[in-house]
């Protein structure tokens, strides 16, 4: 085992960073529904981002001391992906406070075929029939996620929150392709500090004027969104670096058994049926459509 280990220790680090960020996105998400009282989304989202970008300032700060610059090129992409992240965060929020948070992370996890079609569309990538079938599986997965979290208390097809997720599953896919797009032209730390600042500005008057800010001790947790937000990032791009793609991106999918089991211990949530079998297609779908198959063989 110390030899397998030795000799592997590299992968072995790669995968351990990803799992520990999948955990924290997970327990990024469960920190506003477990604060005592409800707070106003913009407020959640202006600390998450707030914290994220006191979080990166020493970073930023050490980058630029070492003779690189701040700025960048590319504001308007900088606020496009700003808005969709503030978009996603508010989505996965609000829903995760009226349906189980493993539904909510679970119909998330379906960005990755929207990633696909939107590559295509947008990037110019060719899309194969492989791409609208993970496109077709992973929606239907989350459908079928989003119908099992109605557990008999909407008329409706779909719980109004489900529906909220999906919408944040999209503004999910936005953001990557325009992480995709930036992060070939501009430095990490750059980017980063540009969504972080300008997210904070564009929240910093509502949230200082209609935000509840009395009873620290009820929604504390909320404080912690933004250096774990960061954090888990540092850990992917940490591992990415080190490991294939196609090695590390099974494990991303770990973030739907952490928000389960996170869902049963601390908010008592059940785990049913609609929700495996809707996470098992949209994980099948989503590695489908990447075309996973094909590269572990070749890799092997």
């Amino acid at each position: 085992m110390h030899l397998f280990l030795a000799k592997n220790a590299q992968t072995v680090q790669a995968m351990s960073a990803v799992l520990l960020a999948a955990l924290l996105f997970s327990c990024m998400f469960a920190f506003p529904k477990s604060a005592e009282i409800s707070l106003p989304w913009y407020q959640i989202v202006f600390i998450r981002y707030c914290g994220g970008l006191l979080f990166l300032l020493p970073a930023a700060l050490t980058w630029k001391s070492r003779g690189n610059s701040l700025k960048s090129n590319y504001t308007l992409i900088h606020f496009g992906r700003m808005l969709a992240g503030i978009g996603s965060v508010a989505c996965v929020v609000i829903a995760a406070t009226q349906i189980a948070l493993v539904d909510v992370i679970t119909i998330s996890f379906s960005k990755g075929a929207i990633v696909l079609l939107l590559a295509g569309v947008l990037l110019g990538e060719r899309v194969f029939p492989r791409h609208w079938f993970a496109v077709i599986t992973s929606i239907s997965g989350a459908a079928l996620v989003a119908y099992g979290s109605r557990n008999g208390e909407s008329q409706n097809l779909l719980h109004p929150a489900s529906l909220l997720a999906l919408l944040g599953t999209f503004c999910m896919a936005a953001e990557v392709i325009i992480i995709k797009f930036v992060s070939r032209r501009e430095a990490i730390p750059v980017t980063l500090l540009y969504v972080n600042g300008m997210a904070t500005a564009l929240l910093l008057f509502p949230a200082l004027f209609w935000g509840h800010w009395t009873d620290l001790a009820a929604w504390w947790p909320i404080l912690l969104m933004g250096p774990v937000a960061i954090l888990g990032q540092s850990l992917n791009l940490f591992a990415y670096r080190k490991v294939d793609v196609i090695l590390l991106t099974p494990l991303s999918y770990s973030s739907i058994a952490f928000s389960a089991i996170i869902g049963i211990l601390a908010f008592g949530e059940p785990l049913r049926w609609t929700t495996v079998v809707g996470a098992t297609v949209i994980i099948v779908g989503s590695l489908l459509g990447m075309g996973w198959w094909k590269k572990q063989l070749a890799a092997s």
